[in-house]
């Protein structure tokens, strides 16, 4: 399956941003804990949960 995702996370200095994108994975619970790794490994901290909606 492929989710949309959304989420609000911080750089190393602060700022505020807007992550959006696709993700494949099997069920929702990898699909999330796959963006929250992938968000922390490119250097930000994520602020809000993770929004995840199926692609049709």
């Amino acid at each position: 399956m492929t989710w949309r995702f959304k989420l609000q996370a911080t750089d190393s200095k602060g700022r505020l941003g807007t992550h959006r994108g696709l993700v494949d994975s099997h069920s929702e619970q990898n699909a999330r804990e796959a963006v929250i790794e992938a968000v922390q490994f490119a250097g930000y901290q994520p602020c809000t949960p993770v929004t995840l909606k199926r692609r049709k």
